[in-house]
């Protein structure tokens, strides 16, 4: 790198990443307000990521599901899928869907 002008920056919104997966995974979710939902045995299970359509209506990570109705009663979640009762958030189905890398640099 000569003088940091080789620098790539990279900005991911983790808090919306695995509601992208099941988007791409369930087409059915694409622009609605969903969220995805861990141990939904209890109060419609732990919010752990949340549309940027549900965000508009207060929805947020780490509430219940079934609070997160109240705010928004048309919300859709999708279930952690689990391996040996287990949430099982392995980066596999992220892989499978990873296409691409854009560069973005300043010199135009």
């Amino acid at each position: 790198m000569a003088n940091g002008q080789d620098r790539v920056v990279a900005l991911v919104d983790m808090d919306c990443f695995f509601v992208q997966v099941e988007q791409r995974q369930n087409p059915h979710l694409r622009n609605k307000p969903c969220a995805v939902v861990q141990y939904k045995s209890w109060k419609g299970g732990g919010i752990i990521a949340v549309s940027y359509e549900a965000r508009a209506f207060g929805v947020t990570r780490n509430m219940w599901a079934d609070d997160a109705k109240k705010l928004c009663p048309d919300l859709l979640l999708a279930q952690v899928r689990e391996s040996r009762g287990k949430a099982n958030l392995t980066k596999g189905d992220a892989q499978t869907r990873l296409t691409a890398v854009a560069k973005f640099s300043s010199d135009g």
